[in-house]
């Protein structure tokens, strides 16, 4: 059990009933329906921890595949083989939604729609941010599984189908435009009746309307830019109508939706991002681009190698190293992910580190720059510190308007928004490596970030626009390791012929394909839906690129080639 956010969550439930009279307790205790009637500021919160606190979707899902399929980070000793080749106990998400999350948020809705019309009406702010989360949550879960049931999942207990139809994506994105814009109206509009606010049951904004609002019509245009390939005028429709709509967007970083993961929300388990025999470091292509144009953020992703001046010293003392060897004052080095190993020195000395003696102790000297593994999880050797979990922030918002201007598919001005948000991710990661306790944290200074923007390759020009802002945004999703992972695939970059190489992966003179989802089971005999699902399957395989359902190179229907 985590700490903080579950104790909040099951003292809220307890005051609720604390407060209740004896014969109130006693009809939650006999009365059948009693689910649907629990106060919905407890499922709410309840909502917000299930869609956060899934440590296997961290595990597996996270540190086991995404992160090395999109680079953000790999194994210290690089890639096998079989690296594009395995997701086995992936897809976590999947389950996490349709057995927690779906159904908490069908609860409030169930529970408000069966209100006497006066309290009803007083709670539909409520209802509709119960709302917002859920298109999120799906949206997350259709990204890496195409058709899902959707608007006839969790009904059963009301009187609904056990066997909800499969929506395909394009109904999907269909559907979630229309409930985004829905809830920003409504979320931004004054009501006729004073609306009851979850406070601080709402884990993100505290219940604040505006807030989400402003956060659903910025969903809108993240969502929408998924449809990029697979049809591009419906992405410039919806953006015309986001950038109109009265409830405005994230106009700065207060106004991020973030989760503030108290001490001890990751410890352990499943979270531990350096456990069970595993030591993650920087890639190599990620790291050179960072280094060669000062990025700040280089030091709060990664951790300075261990070849520092005292232990270049010792290794020469004690003959480990020529003793005409010349200190390497950099101390930034990436491993490595192709997994082919031909004749090259320096991917040999990365994965044959040196050691030297400390006492009796021998000490590795990796040439290689750990992640600080304490953004992911602050509890990590001892920490105390506070983690952020992003789901949506300004910095992601600014690249993503920026992109959007780049490729003429608004008004808006490319540059003016690249540089927002360049700005808006270094004082995002500089928060996060102080809140979080990163190991030998050193504050963001404002000439540090005037200077990085004045690098040749991060100045904004018109010829190279759309790659700049890519690339920045790749960078800004250290933290998020499934939109970096869309962004490549969506996008194609960073590839071999960026600013940020990514090289080939090679295995026996035959390229890699990254995977581009989860496997897609078809359902066992005695599935409750079986016919549904299989029927869903067969209809996507109608598409080419999709491939066989238990490939995960195959693609989904928004990751048109």
């Amino acid at each position: 059990m985590k700490t903080s956010l579950y104790k909040y969550a099951l003292i809220l439930f307890s005051l609720y009933f604390v407060g209740c009279s004896k014969e109130k307790f006693a009809e939650y205790n006999t009365d059948p329906d009693a689910v649907t009637k629990l106060p919905v500021d407890y499922l709410l919160s309840r909502a917000i921890i299930a869609t956060n606190d899934n440590d296997f979707d961290a595990y597996y899902d996270n540190y086991s595949y995404i992160s090395r399929w999109s680079r953000v980070f790999l194994q210290r000793t690089g890639n096998t083989f079989t690296v594009t080749d395995n997701a086995a106990n992936a897809n976590n998400r999947y389950g996490r939604f349709f057995q927690d999350v779906g159904p908490l948020l069908e609860d409030i809705k169930q529970t408000i729609d069966k209100m006497p019309e006066d309290e009803r009406a007083r709670n539909l702010y409520k209802r509709t941010i119960a709302t917002v989360l859920r298109v999120q949550q799906a949206w997350y879960v259709t990204d890496v599984n195409g058709s899902i049931p959707y608007d006839e999942a969790f009904q059963a207990r009301y009187g609904g189908t056990l066997q909800p139809k499969y929506n395909t994506q394009d109904e999907l994105y269909k559907i979630f435009e229309t409930e985004l814009k829905e809830a920003a109206t409504i979320l931004n509009t004054t009501q006729a009746v004073e609306q009851f606010n979850y406070g601080t049951a709402d884990l993100y904004f505290g219940g604040d309307a505006k807030k989400w609002a402003k956060t659903a019509n910025s969903l809108r245009l993240v969502i929408a830019l998924r449809l990029s390939k697979r049809d591009p005028e419906r992405v410039k429709t919806i953006v015309r109508d986001v950038l109109s709509h009265p409830a405005g967007l994230m106009e700065n970083a207060s106004d991020s939706w973030m989760l503030s993961a108290r001490t001890e929300f990751t410890s352990g388990g499943n979270w531990n991002i350096t456990g069970n025999g595993r030591l993650f470091v920087g890639e190599h292509g990620v790291v050179n681009y960072m280094w060669n144009n000062t990025d700040p953020r280089l030091r709060f992703f990664f951790r300075p190698n261990q070849w520092s001046e005292e232990n270049f010293q010792k290794a020469k003392e004690q003959g480990v190293i020529n003793e005409t060897a010349k200190f390497d004052t950099r101390r930034y080095y990436g491993q490595f992910s192709n997994p082919e190993l031909p004749n090259n020195p320096i991917k040999t000395r990365f994965l044959n580190p040196y050691q030297i003696k400390d006492g009796d102790n021998l000490v590795t000297l990796d040439t290689v720059s750990r992640i600080q593994d304490r953004l992911f999880q602050p509890e990590n050797n001892a920490g105390r510190g506070t983690g952020i979990i992003p789901i949506l922030t300004y910095a992601e918002l600014c690249f993503a308007r920026a992109e959007l201007a780049q490729r003429g598919w608004s008004n808006e001005n490319a540059e003016e928004l690249y540089y927002k948000g360049v700005d808006a991710s270094l004082k995002f990661y500089d928060n996060l490596a102080k809140t979080a306790q990163v190991y030998d944290y050193v504050p963001l200074t404002d000439s540090e970030i005037t200077n990085f923007k004045l690098r040749s390759d991060i100045v904004f020009k018109s010829t190279t626009g759309l790659e700049q802002i890519i690339l920045q945004a790749y960078l800004n999703y250290f933290r998020n390791f499934n939109e970096a992972w869309a962004l490549v695939k969506r996008t194609g970059m960073p590839n071999k012929n960026t600013k940020l190489i990514f090289e080939d992966w090679i295995n026996e003179g035959q390229t890699l394909e990254i995977p581009r989802r989860f496997v897609i089971n078809y359902a066992l005999e005695g599935d409750l839906n079986f016919d549904n699902r299989n029927s869903a399957i067969d209809d996507m395989r109608k598409d080419p690129d999709f491939g066989d359902p238990s490939s995960i190179q195959g693609r989904v229907w928004w990751d048109k080639k």
